[in-house]
């Protein structure tokens, strides 16, 4: 994934050199209440080990099982993972200090706290028209209505992402999908037409993994309430698959993984093993 500075214009790519470690950002931290990691800081990938000569359906539920969450669903649990998102898990920093980058807009919003207000859009940076000075939230891949905000889906960070609000509110809970002809831009490459979202192509893959993981994770909860799922999920299982190969996880995204892992317990595999998608199959994620 390419970050853009709070202007709009492209930085470098981040190195996985360049990207601070999980205790120098917790020490860099203001005051402020950011939510502890469990024990150890770094969560290995062996459970992957294990899953080595599984494919189709014993594979899609050897992963379901293994990637289950710490999450207690004590009702602060959502407040606790958006703190640690837009402070630790998402703050890849921008400019040569701490920052977010909304995944939406590909704009890098500077700041250290743990509120998304606390990270505002400097002018119209993503070029959508709108000046979103009331900073970002988090944006659900799976929407929350679809789960009723139940836990452990809610604060799940593996699905949830930093972005500025008027993209995520533009989005609302309307499919992932190829647009045509766009009411909604941003320079990014994101795009919206009043019945399907476009991600912009530098983050195709972060949501393609995002949902493969929450479908695997959690497609025996009550993940369809009001959603025609069909049109949601199973016909764009080919999309979904195509934006993963084409658009493959970078060294910011596996440290953030790495970083979610740190604090939640569990991992995305499709992060860890770009195999895995092809070894589940199409058919086998469609029946789920």
């Amino acid at each position: 994934m390419l970050a853009f500075t709070a202007a709009g214009s492209l930085a470098a790519p981040l190195r996985a050199q360049d990207l601070p470690s999980l205790e120098q950002l917790l020490s860099g931290l203001p005051g402020q209440t950011v939510p502890s990691p469990l024990p150890p800081f770094r969560v290995q990938q062996q459970y992957l080990a294990q899953a080595a000569g599984l494919s189709g359906e014993k594979l899609f539920q050897f992963l379901h099982e293994n990637t289950a969450p710490s999450m207690q669903g004590t009702g602060t649990d959502y407040l606790k993972a958006k703190n640690y998102m837009f402070s630790v898990a998402d703050n890849a920093g921008c400019g040569g200090g701490p920052g977010v980058t909304c995944l939406y807009s590909q704009v890098c919003a500077k700041g250290a706290g743990v509120h998304g207000a606390d990270y505002k859009e400097q002018g119209d940076a993503n070029g959508d028209g709108t000046i979103d000075s009331e900073g970002m939230n988090a944006e659900h891949a799976w929407p929350q209505g679809f789960f009723n905000q139940a836990a452990p889906m809610r604060s799940d960070l593996h699905h949830i992402f930093p972005t500025f609000i008027t993209p995520n509110n533009t989005r609302g809970s309307v499919p992932f999908g190829p647009v045509a002809r766009a009411e909604y831009v941003t320079t990014s490459g994101t795009k919206f037409d009043g019945a399907e979202f476009e991600p912009a192509n530098a983050a195709k893959g972060d949501i393609a993994r995002a949902i493969l993981y929450f479908v695997v994770r959690y497609y025996d909860k009550n993940i369809r309430d009001g959603v025609d799922y069909r049109e949601f999920w199973t016909s764009r299982v080919p999309m979904f698959l195509d934006w993963d190969r084409q658009d493959p996880p970078d060294a910011a995204e596996r440290r953030r993984n790495d970083l979610i892992a740190a604090y939640q317990g569990n991992r995305n595999p499709f992060v860890d093993d770009a195999s895995l998608p092809g070894k589940i199959g199409l058919k086998v994620f469609q029946a789920h």
